[in-house]
């Protein structure tokens, strides 16, 4: 099961965003309260991280202990309620994930990381899609990609707007917090 936590002290939209997460990746939320991440990360070696940033949702760690890897994304995100308003939720327990365009590049990396989850199937109709950016202006705002989450063609939400991604390989920076 994909446990999702926050950093410490989380706004209400923080909160709102993890909870939209955990629905569509049928994941669990962990409240993080004063407890350490290298104690979270013991009891679950891989687990997704939502930071903050000026209140709002900003940064999403994936974290995998076991494999000494973290992957950092600076995000912006829409909640579900703000893409199709409405809470939707993964009654399947899978997701097919899709790239295009350049966001094939980055295929290994989520594969590797959702892979152990079991929830992964190309015939899920919940689809994790990432999207190149369809407006030519976008490079100028810094977009790297788009994650959008889709229960059949429909967009249901999250949108995650992802600026920047960064790779680290080693165990010294996953127990930071932020």
């Amino acid at each position: 099961m994909i446990v999702i936590t926050t950093s410490r002290k989380p706004s209400q939209r923080t909160r709102s965003f993890v909870k939209d997460l955990a629905r569509v990746l049928s994941g669990r939320v962990l409240t993080r309260g004063k407890t350490p991440l290298r104690e979270i990360l013991n009891n679950y070696p891989k687990i997704i991280i939502i930071g903050e940033y000026k209140g709002n949702p900003g940064k999403i760690k994936f974290c995998d202990s076991i494999k000494g890897k973290l992957l950092t994304l600076s995000i912006s995100v829409k909640l579900q309620r703000e893409v199709c308003n409405r809470e939707i939720e993964n009654i399947e327990c899978k997701i097919n994930m899709e790239f295009f365009g350049d966001t094939i590049r980055y295929k290994s990396l989520f594969y590797d990381f959702f892979e152990d989850f079991g929830i992964l199937d190309k015939n899920s109709s919940f689809r994790m899609s990432f999207e190149d950016s369809p407006l030519k202006n976008d490079k100028e705002r810094d977009i790297l990609f788009y994650i959008q989450f889709y229960k059949g063609n429909e967009k249901i939400g999250p949108l995650i707007t992802v600026k920047s991604l960064k790779v680290i390989n080693t165990n010294e920076n996953i127990y930071k917090d932020g």
